[in-house]
C-alpha cells in the first residue's frame, strides 16, 4: 500500500525518496496528534498566575522563537503566479531558565502549528499570510521575502532570499507582535534542496490580565530581539509535493521546524 501511495514510476532513487518523506510525514502526523505531545497541552494557559518581571522577557524570548518558525523553507522564490499552501509547525525544545511562565506551567517542549498560503508576485517578490487559533491564542501573521538573484531550478546553483515576517497575537491575558527577518539559501539537487537561514526575531509582549503574583504589572511590556539559525532540507517526492524538515537553534534553545505542502 505504501508503493502504491508514493511510487511515481519514475528512477529508484525518486521512489526511495518518496518512502522516505512518506514515513517522516507518519512521524510527524503521530506527534501532533499524539494526546501527550507539546501540542497538546494549554501551553501558555500559566501566564496571569506565572508571570512576574523577571519572567516577562524570557516568556517574549521563547514565544518568538516559535512566532519565527518555519516561516521559509527553500532560498528559491516561487516566481509571478506561484503558489504554496501547506501546514507548518515550530518547536522549541526547552523553554528559556528564566521563564517561569511555562516552566511555572510544566511546560517542556512547546511550539505551534500553522496553515500558510503563499503567492509569487511580481518584481521578484513572494507573499504569505499564516494563523492559528490555538489553546485560547489567535495569531495572525504574513510577510514578504525577495529573491536576490533570478530563480532557477538548474542543478546545484544557490538560491537566495530576504524573507520578512510579522505576526500579530491575541490572548486572553497578554497580547503580542513578532517581526522576523532571514537571510536564506539553498541548493537543489534533483528532489532534495538543503538550505540554510540566518536571521532575527523582535518580538513585544504586553501584560493585559491582572497577575496575581504582581497585580501592578497590567499594562508591562517587555521587548526582545533574539538571533536564529535553521538548517534544514526539503523533499519534493512528486512534482507539487514537498516536506521540509530543519533543526533550529534561538535564545540558546535547539528546536524544529516542520510542514507538508503543494507548491506550484
Amino acid at each position: 500500500m505504501l508503493t502504491s501511495i508514493v511510487d511515481n514510476g519514475d528512477k529508484p532513487v525518486d521512489n526511495l525518496l518518496g518512502r522516505v518523506v512518506f514515513a517522516v510525514f507518519l512521524v510527524l502526523a503521530s506527534i501532533l496528534f499524539n494526546p501527550n505531545n507539546a501540542f497538546s497541552q494549554d501551553q501558555y494557559g500559566g501566564f496571569q498566575e506565572f508571570v512576574d518581571r523577571g519572567a516577562l522577557k524570557p516568556f517574549a524570548r521563547d514565544l518568538g522563537g516559535v512566532l519565527g518558525a518555519a516561516t521559509f523553507h527553500s532560498g528559491r522564490s516561487l516566481g509571478f503566479s506561484g503558489f504554496d499552501i501547506g501546514v507548518r509547525g515550530g518547536m522549541v525544545m526547552s523553554p528559556d531558565k528564566d521563564d517561569r511562565v511555562l516552566r511555572g506551567r510544566g511546560v517542556k517542549a512547546f511550539g505551534l502549528p500553522w496553515l500558510q498560503a503563499e503567492i509569487g508576485l511580481p518584481f521578484s517578490l513572494d507573499g504569505f499570510i499564516r494563523g492559528v487559533s490555538f489553546q485560547g491564542i489567535t495569531i495572525a501573521g504574513g510577510g514578504l521575502r525577495y529573491s536576490v538573484r533570478k530563480a532557477t531550478d538548474k542543478p546545484l546553483t544557490p538560491q537566495f532570499l530576504l524573507c520578512w515576517a510579522g505576526h500579530s497575537v491575541a490572548h486572553r491575558d497578554f497580547s503580542a507582535s513578532h517581526m522576523g527577518l532571514n537571510l536564506v539559501t539553498s541548493v537543489q539537487y534533483k528532489l532534495i534542496t538543503p538550505y540554510l537561514g540566518l536571521g532575527v526575531d523582535r518580538t513585544r509582549v504586553v501584560v493585559r490580565a491582572v497577575p496575581r503574583l504582581d497585580p501592578t504589572m497590567v499594562g508591562e511590556t517587555a521587548s526582545t530581539m533574539v538571533p536564529r539559525g535553521t538548517l534544514g532540507v526539503s523533499m519534493r517526492p512528486k512534482a507539487y509535493v514537498y516536506l521540509h524538515l530543519a533543526a533550529t537553534y534561538t535564545n540558546r534553545q535547539a528546536g524544529m521546524d516542520s510542514g507538508i505542502g503543494i507548491r506550484f
